[in-house]
């Protein structure tokens, strides 16, 4: 089986994806076939902390974005260029700790301008057996055990054989106006759902990938 660093090394959407994203408008469940195949490889596998602890994600979310004109855009995304300014392009496999957890990071490009930013939270975790669904107790997973005087080791672990997995919607992802405001539950559709905090209409692309159990 090809381990995570060769797919998220080798990623590309092919264009039948970019397609088939793009005429979503949103609004569908399409599911690109790139993200499912690295969903089974990354639910199959494990972090191994210090050599001796094994956290096993059971859920991954996927935030992509097109930095280039008419490119997909995932307003979301928390690392993109804004306004303000222009982001560097993250080393490949960067666990890149935010407000909603830490993800693995793949983005590539040749510049900024024109990088594309692609990362998967993860969503949820199993250790020691348990099945943690508070994505930022990770932090704790990953780092509580170590000693700076001592370092801190944390590697990935390919499993033996890809997992089935199951999509869903990502977790309180909110769907976005054409000027990237969110769309708030009193804008709902009859046809519209909510986010699970009842907040926003909910965005219905299904980059969410649980692992079968």
């Amino acid at each position: 089986m090809e381990g995570l660093k060769y797919k998220l090394e080798n990623f590309t959407l092919s264009e039948s994806s970019r397609k088939g994203i793009l005429d979503s408008n949103k609004n569908e469940e399409y599911i690109p076939p790139e993200f499912i195949e690295i969903a089974q490889v990354a639910l199959a596998g494990y972090f191994l902390v210090n050599d001796k602890i094994s956290v096993c994600p059971t859920s991954v979310e996927f935030y992509y974005h097109e930095e280039f004109e008419g490119g997909i855009k995932d307003p979301i995304m928390y690392h993109r260029n804004t306004k303000k300014g222009l982001k560097s392009i993250f080393n490949l496999g960067t666990l890149h700790n935010h407000v909603s957890g830490i993800d693995i990071t793949f983005e590539h490009g040749e510049s900024p301008e024109k990088a594309v930013r692609a990362s998967m939270l993860i969503r949820e975790f199993e250790i020691d057996g348990k099945n943690e669904n508070r994505s930022t107790l990770l932090y704790e997973a990953l780092y509580q055990h170590s000693s700076i005087f001592e370092g801190i080791s944390i590697k990935w672990i390919d499993g033996q054989t890809e997992v089935e997995v199951e999509p869903c919607y990502r977790k309180n992802v909110a769907r976005y106006d054409e000027k990237e405001n969110k769309i708030g539950k009193t804008q709902k559709q009859p046809s519209d759902i909510l986010t699970e905090n009842k907040k926003h209409v909910q965005d219905l692309r299904k980059w969410q990938f649980k692992k079968r159990r």
